[in-house]
């Protein structure tokens, strides 16, 4: 239930209205203090009216100085201070206007003013209370202004005035109710489009094209994380895409000057990225000459067209897969068997170990297909990259027999945790290093593989390179080892680096070829990190006498 004196509008706004309501109510005050002491006050009939002026003059100049006092020092209440203030108002400027001739002195109009300020700020049964005293002084000092009959002309003005101040009460609360409305209404609109601005921005950040606005001399005002990328990494304080990227500075000038887009691709010094730059005109600006820029990465798009390729040549390469091994399990069993026999001749028997051989080989194809195609959902889950390398090339040098020195590690010093299905991981690097040992031999060449582990991008991502000492991958093939069944071996199925592939992006951790000066083939991968992950700062790799303890 409503207590008399009920605020309805924001408090702080009240708060503040009534710095300037004490302010309006001293100055009214001294100059009614100065009229009662004037000469003006000679000019009043009744006697006992200039007492009752000066008196009320003399206690509103009072009254408007406590009720400032008390707004400063805040010890009443904003609720309290508005209603009572605005009370006293009513009380001092009635017995005022009393005093100095009732409604002919056009002093209503402060009475007007007051009903009309407790409507927008207190709630509409203050008001219309305080309209009720405004109406029932008027008429009382109608009948109070003459010592005959009462003229019906100054009872009807006396009415008039307070029907007027019923009606500004409700008025004026009809319109701080609207007032307020539209406030909320749109302090609502502004936080949603503070939220809708907020959202647009973190979806502009993360997405894989590359933004970034352009101004009319060529400096760049904002851009996203993957723009930031694309060009570079270029530092803050560099903003002039004339030096970032020239090419791409150029194209842009093509445009202002044709305002034809170019739909061939551009390539990027600094990244080697392929790019499909997009231009339109930034809308909003008042520079009209701003641009905004989109930086579509072919690489993406290239790579969405493989993997829909890929997947789609998977599920029909299993099925003949499994349509093959049958047969073929027949075929092997056969061969063994013929090859037990003890009247072969010793060319039948070289044609049935490579009938063997062959069928071994083919055996591998088959099963590496059907792995692609029984491949699980990848179990991501926290995993402590450092020690679970060691124990893989533990594992493998075991494995293969291989002298400790042949699988080196160049890993920090600090535990470092990934994202990451450490199972489908390690199918991924076994068959990255098996690759290495088939492929970067010869010439009496001893295979050296070294898995290194190195932050990157601020430390946001770990890179997992697997690198080994023979003659790398020609630039023209480089294209093409991820493809299925391309291999440059005779015993090789073309399947061990596509495995890899798909095995590393179903975790989510883009498997590369990286060129490494003064080494062999480099492949990469690209893994995440936890949110709470971080890089002690004496992490540091390991020294050659470290890796060889290892």
């Amino acid at each position: 239930m409503k207590t008399f004196g009920t605020l309805v509008a924001d408090e702080e706004i009240v708060g503040r209205a009534l710095h300037y309501l004490n302010g309006f109510r001293l100055a009214a005050a001294l100059v009614a203090l100065v009229a009662a002491f004037s000469p003006l006050a000679a000019e009043i009939d009744v006697g006992y009216r200039v007492i009752l002026a000066q008196a009320a003059a003399l206690t509103y100049v009072f009254a408007a100085i406590t009720f400032i006092i008390l707004r400063v020092r805040k010890t009443v209440s904003v609720a309290e201070l508005a209603s009572f203030s605005l009370m006293t108002d009513l009380i001092l400027i009635g017995l005022i206007l009393h005093a100095f001739g009732g409604t002919e002195s056009g002093l209503v109009i402060l009475l007007l003013f007051t009903i009309g300020i407790a409507g927008l700020i207190l709630d509409l049964r203050t008001a219309l209370l305080f309209a009720a005293i405004i109406a029932l002084g008027l008429l009382a000092d109608a009948f109070l202004a003459r010592h005959g009959p009462v003229q019906a002309g100054m009872l009807f003005q006396a009415a008039l005035y307070g029907i007027g101040a019923f009606g500004i009460a409700i008025g004026a609360s009809l319109l701080g109710r609207w007032g307020r409305e539209y406030k909320l209404l749109a302090e609502r609109r502004g936080l949603d489009l503070a939220n809708l601005g907020h959202i647009n921005e973190l979806i502009i950040h993360k997405l894989r094209s590359g933004v970034l606005v352009v101004d009319s001399q060529d400096r760049i005002r904002q851009m996203n994380e993957a723009a930031w990328y694309l060009l570079g990494n270029p530092p803050v304080s560099e903003r002039n895409l004339r030096k970032i990227a020239p090419p791409l500075a150029d194209r842009l000038e093509r445009w202002r000057s044709s305002g034809k887009t170019e739909d061939e691709g551009l390539l990027l010094q600094s990244t080697q990225a392929a790019v499909v730059p997009s231009m339109l005109t930034m809308p909003g600006i008042h520079d009209s000459d701003a641009t905004l820029i989109f930086l579509e990465d072919t690489s993406v798009v290239t790579r969405r067209a493989r993997d829909l390729a890929q997947a789609s040549l998977a599920r029909l390469s299993a099925s003949i897969a499994h349509e093959i091994r049958n047969p073929l399990g027949a075929l092997s069993h056969a061969a063994q068997l013929l090859e037990e026999s003890d009247e072969l001749s010793k060319p039948d028997r070289k044609l049935v170990n490579m009938m063997l051989n062959h069928a071994t080989r083919m055996n591998d194809i088959v099963e590496n297909v059907l792995k692609l195609s029984r491949r699980e959902r990848a179990r991501i889950e926290s995993v402590n990259l450092i020690s679970w390398l060691r124990k893989l090339a533990s594992d493998f040098r075991r494995y293969h027999k291989l002298e400790p020195g042949r699988v080196g590690l160049e890993l920090p010093s600090a535990s470092i945790m990934v994202l990451v299905d450490a199972s489908q991981l390690g199918q991924a690097v076994w068959n990255l290093m098996e690759n290495a040992l088939k492929h970067a031999g010869g010439d009496d060449r001893e295979v050296v593989i070294t898995l290194r582990v190195s932050p990157i991008r601020g430390h946001r991502e770990i890179a997992l390179d697997i690198i080994d000492n023979g003659p790398g991958i020609p630039l023209e093939k480089r294209s093409q080892v991820f493809e299925p069944f391309f291999t440059t071996h005779k015993q090789g199925s073309g399947l061990g680096l596509y495995l890899a592939r798909q095995l590393c992006d179903a975790n989510q951790a883009p498997l590369e070829y990286v060129q490494v000066p003064n080494r062999g083939a480099c492949f990469r991968i690209l893994l995440r990190r936890p949110e709470s992950g971080t890089i002690s700062a004496d992490a540091k790799p390991q020294t050659r006498k470290e890796r060889k303890a290892t």
